[in-house]
């Protein structure tokens, strides 16, 4: 195997893209292809992609419609010509589709890779059952079965897929791995320095967090929001409410490499997400790089976020708000959240960094493609 498509949204942000030159270096031509314009309808301004080559990776941007419009993702569609000329032209040894097959998208880039025989792997985060009628399922069930293989972003969209498709060679793998510094840097502060990353929508459980932080009184903390969303105003109002206002900085939404440079200042990142029945979170990346670089990291039962966390951090029930204030009093000591931010680290070294996931990635492309 020489060379390999990759198709995401999720690449449109440099700073996401560690895997697939890690998977360069292992001497692959890997081309992802990226939305040629994007808007986030939560963070940031509209992304422009330009083409680029850094050694064996090659960015193309694909022209599309609907890409990144509010809601409209799972509608959005590459322009079918464009799609087929780099299919043709790149002539790769697979596609990985990083998108969910609810997609017009993924199911696009599936049709038009069948019709050149090129094998196909999927990587989804879907970790609960999707509510679909007879015939979608049906439709799901065919298309799965036609992979060459499936990467599963947690150990629940593996169990799920494998339930639809008992025989489809599957891999847990997450999607991006983490670049670790050499030596993680730590500024000077005083009390406890909490961070949340993400969108400020009801499933990520922010209001909990404030609820117990309203519980540590007699505790020096500060709060730091990086994100935007529908619920901002409704929090806001609930920190002035429960008198935490002035603790709290909302700094709204940072691209990625802003991000990344919080993490000296942070002593804790916790990620509250609820456990709903139609919705578990499946996104820990912003855990994995808390973790690579020693910050201590607290999350609830939700989804992924056990999985990732294991024995390195914190994991609390949801909706269980005393456990959630308990685990924050327990990080106000140093020399407990030290050991407890090395053993996050050493995790994610040793599992989550760039060249990790890269090698699983490839070790399974080598296993699904004969």
């Amino acid at each position: 195997m020489r060379r390999v498509l990759v198709l995401s949204h999720t690449y449109l942000q440099p700073a996401h893209r560690g895997k697939l030159r890690a998977l360069a270096a292992r001497g692959l031509e890997v081309t992802v292809a990226v939305p040629q314009r994007w808007r986030e309808p939560w963070f940031g301004r509209p992304i422009d992609v330009a083409w680029e080559r850094q050694g064996g990776l090659e960015v193309f941007p694909l022209p599309a419609r609907g890409m990144g419009k509010k809601g409209e993702l799972a509608k959005a569609k590459y322009g079918r010509r464009a799609l087929r000329a780099l299919l043709r032209d790149r002539r790769p040894d697979l596609v990985q589709i990083e998108e969910e097959l609810s997609t017009i998208a993924a199911r696009q880039v599936f049709s038009a890779a069948r019709r050149l025989a090129i094998p196909v792997v999927l990587l989804t985060h879907q970790n609960v059952e999707p509510a679909m009628g007879w015939w979608e399922r049906w439709k799901y069930r065919r298309t799965l079965k036609k992979l060459a293989g499936l990467v599963a972003g947690s150990d629940l969209a593996g169990t799920l897929a494998r339930q639809a498709a008992p025989n489809l060679p599957i891999a847990v793998i997450p999607q991006l791995g983490a670049l670790a510094p050499p030596e993680p840097e730590h500024m000077h502060h005083e009390g406890l320095a909490i961070g949340f990353v993400g969108r400020l929508v009801a499933q990520k459980g922010l209001d909990n967090l404030l609820r117990a932080l309203a519980l540590l009184r007699g505790a020096k903390w500060r709060l730091l929001i990086v994100g935007d969303g529908p619920e901002r105003e409704r929090l806001e109002a609930l920190a002035s409410e429960l008198r935490l206002a002035a603790r709290v900085r909302w700094t709204g939404g940072l691209p990625g490499d802003q991000v990344a440079g919080l993490w000296p200042d942070l002593d804790v990142l916790v990620q509250p997400s609820r456990k709903l029945e139609d919705w578990r979170e499946t996104n820990g990346h912003v855990l994995i790089e808390a973790m690579a670089n020693e910050v201590a990291v607290l999350g609830t039962d939700s989804g992924v976020i056990p999985e990732l966390v294991g024995d390195a951090g914190i994991v609390v029930p949801d909706g269980d708000i005393a456990a959630m204030a308990a685990a924050l009093e327990r990080l106000t000591d140093a020399a407990a959240r030290r050991t407890l931010a090395q053993a996050a680290r050493a995790r994610a070294l040793r599992l989550y960094s760039d060249d990790a996931i890269a090698e699983r990635t490839l070790d399974f492309w080598k296993q699904v493609v004969k």
